[in-house]
């Protein structure tokens, strides 16, 4: 059964007075906080999924500190009702998943954005603490474009083994989580970071979400995952060994912290021309490169042909001239992947 929709003007702990819902699932909404006289953002917690948790990672998570990190105003119970609730600050930038749908961010803009969440993780990490359910729904941004790590309240100590209960969402979950007897740990937050980067340099999840939820879930505990570069063949391959590791199906094989992760990234990228996948009606792919050392944006594009084929060609930007030394062709669907890939990559060289 859903839980209830609360309507604008419900008070809770004569404090926070409910203005609306916010997004479409789960039970966050703006509230007026009556004692700070200023809008802010209420979740309110199943008390089944949280029993017997007391609120000490809640306390613990109100001294982080971290600009990556959205701060924890206050963890409570709503009097007479065992609804546990977290209040944090109202950010109005919208999420990552709504941002990078459908083509993804730009490779600098998804580089940058996964590093900001590769260091709120990495603090969480600092405490103990892993975050269970990183993906880009939870990364929110500010008005200064800024990336936070919402969902704090998922955050849970580590035991003597390195492992808390299982927790997440099939779209970034590792394999040893999926599972029911699974388990969660720095490694499946690590996973869980590189599923996120893959959506955010693709516009799409590892796991295709059209299937069936138990088809998702042996996806995932075989590791047959998409690839990155043929749904996005602007991508560098630096990048994509980079994302490829920390999805490894084996958790030692995978980077050992949140940072490492971060700054492989970004040593990736370093140097590279910056690509956004571009939305063309009845293409198969296209994408822009910006400005490069002195040389012209170009343009690439994958469009069927009548006879099967596809015409694959690159025009710089905004002349429309055939940069020098690329010709245009005719392949085949099969070949669109790796076609554009070879093409990327000698508009990237030197």
């Amino acid at each position: 059964m859903a839980p209830p929709t609360y309507p604008a003007g419900t008070t809770i702990n004569d404090r926070y007075v409910f203005q609306r819902k916010l997004g479409s699932d789960g039970e966050v909404y703006e509230a007026f906080d009556r004692n700070l006289d200023k809008l802010v953002a209420v979740k309110l917690l199943d008390p089944l999924k949280g029993s017997p948790h007391t609120w000490h990672e809640a306390q613990r998570l109100e001294q982080l500190s971290s600009r990556c990190l959205i701060p924890v105003l206050n963890a409570d119970v709503v009097i007479n009702s065992d609804i546990r609730f977290i209040v944090t600050p109202l950010v109005d930038g919208g999420d990552l998943e709504s941002r990078a749908a459908g083509t993804g961010l730009s490779l600098q803009e998804a580089v940058r954005c996964a590093r900001h969440i590769a260091a709120g993780i990495d603090r969480i990490h600092a405490e103990g603490m892993v975050h269970r359910d990183i993906k880009p729904a939870n990364a929110l941004v500010s008005g200064d474009d800024d990336v936070m790590v919402s969902d704090l309240e998922m955050c849970e100590f580590l035991d003597s083994d390195g492992r808390a209960e299982r927790n997440g969402s099939f779209c970034t979950v590792a394999p040893e989580t999926a599972p029911d007897d699974g388990y969660c740990s720095v490694s499946s937050d690590i996973y869980s970071l590189g599923a996120t980067a893959f959506y955010l340099l693709s516009g799409k999840y590892p796991i295709d979400h059209g299937l069936h939820p138990a088809e998702q879930r042996q996806r995932i505990v075989k590791g047959d995952i998409r690839d990155l570069r043929t749904l996005a063949p602007h991508v560098p391959r630096s990048v994509a060994i980079v994302v490829g590791k920390a999805l490894k199906g084996a958790p030692d094989m995978r980077h050992g912290s949140a940072e490492e992760f971060g700054n492989a990234l970004a040593n990736a990228i370093n140097g590279k021309r910056d690509w956004k996948a571009m939305d063309h009606p009845g293409h198969l792919f296209c994408a822009e490169g910006e400005r490069f050392k002195g040389r012209a944006a170009v343009r690439i594009c994958a469009e069927p042909r009548a006879d099967g084929g596809v015409n694959v060609v690159a025009r710089l930007h905004p002349s429309g001239r055939r940069p020098s030394g690329v010709s245009d062709s005719v392949i085949q669907a099969s070949q669109v992947p790796k076609k554009l890939r070879d093409l990327v990559s000698e508009l990237n060289a030197d």
